[in-house]
């Protein structure tokens, strides 16, 4: 504090001293060579020392430092949501989640996926931030409190990364949210986070397959996850061709496929389910041309869509087409064709058919 006000008046002082005495140039010379050597030592040796220390302090940045909380915390955070709310029904829309017939948003992001127990309202979803990053939260349908963070999940090209409130860390390739936590998946394995355990539970997933990344039933009430096939890697054009008979087989009737299937996470049992994997794609066209009543357009490509370019819901693609539920009787799986609704009795293993 002193040395910022002491040395501009002493550098003053010094100059109207030196540049007051002196007759002969020699000595006007001599005069101009001192006082600028004595401002160059007082520049180098007072001034510049103080003031860039002053600008590094206020220029350095304070890095708070991490709040983690326990699972014991977490786990009464949750507590006190399910204090009130209850049963609801649950479905996806582009920018929300509708429950009960009503349209549910997150003021801090947009909804990017969800897992729901709708026996219990209990449901966690995904919010992508504008940073780019994702947040997992755990609510209620009906609840009075607030959501609740659990994780925080970053994602590197094909990769997460997700760190919860807790502390504990998973990477993966998928993240599945569920009514009670989530699911990180990788190649042939994932692992299982539940709110309030300090335990992580391991899961084995089949061989040629892997998580789906959109599940429209609830790994926790019913203990089953959807799975789909991994892409056959052939660039053999026969293969291709194979896939698109299969597919119209698919359709018409004729054959079945396994290209989905769900998997019980305690004992590896599954339930093969006739959907095509193929359904899950739009065509996207370019370079088009009008023709009166049609377009005539140069390329076409294939996207994984949930919804059509005119907004409507691609039915095709697996979520909308595969669901299974807990029952106070136990799980049910629904999946539909083109020509019919097949509901399967999990635990009986029996299943039936309502054609359209």
């Amino acid at each position: 504090m002193y040395k910022k006000v002491l040395y501009p008046s002493l550098l003053a002082i010094s100059v109207s001293v030196l540049s007051g005495c002196g007759t002969t140039p020699e000595e006007l010379a001599m005069q101009k060579e001192m006082q600028q050597a004595f401002i160059n030592k007082l520049k180098g040796s007072t001034l510049t020392s103080v003031i860039p220390q002053a600008q590094q302090h206020q220029q350095q940045k304070v890095e708070k430092p991490e709040v983690v909380i326990s699972e014991s915390e977490l786990l009464a955070q949750k507590e006190n949501v399910d204090q009130t709310g209850g049963p609801a029904t649950f479905m996806r829309e582009k920018d929300g989640i509708l429950i009960n017939g009503s349209m549910f948003h997150d003021y801090e992001g947009e909804v990017a996926n969800l897992g729901a127990d709708r026996l219990t309202g209990q449901f966690t979803y995904a919010i992508e931030n504008f940073d780019g990053t994702f947040t997992l939260k755990y609510s209620k349908a009906g609840s009075s409190e607030g959501a609740v963070k659990l994780a925080t999940v970053t994602k590197d090209n094909d990769s997460f990364k997700v760190k919860t409130v807790t502390g504990k860390s998973f990477t993966g390739t998928s993240v599945t949210p569920t009514s009670d936590g989530f699911i990180v998946g990788r190649a042939g394995s994932a692992f299982r986070y539940v709110i309030g355990s300090n335990n992580v539970k391991s899961i084995s997933i089949l061989d040629g397959y892997h998580i789906a990344k959109h599940q429209n039933g609830d790994v926790a009430s019913t203990n089953f996850i959807l799975l789909e096939k991994d892409k056959t890697k052939s660039n053999d054009p026969l293969t291709g061709l194979f896939e698109s008979t299969k597919s119209l087989g698919n359709t018409l009737g004729f054959n079945k496929v396994d290209d989905y299937i769900l998997l019980n996470i305690n004992d590896s049992t599954i339930v093969p389910l006739d959907v095509s994997i193929s359904g899950k794609n739009v065509a996207e066209h370019s370079n088009c041309r009008s023709k009166g009543l049609y377009n005539e357009c140069d390329n076409v490509s294939f996207k994984e869509s949930l919804y059509r370019k005119n907004g409507f819901k691609n039915n095709s693609h697996y979520y909308w087409a595969i669901d299974w539920i807990n029952t106070p009787s136990g799980p049910l799986a629904f999946y539909k064709t083109s020509t019919k609704v097949k509901v399967v009795d999990i635990n009986k293993k029996t299943s039936a058919y309502r054609f359209f």
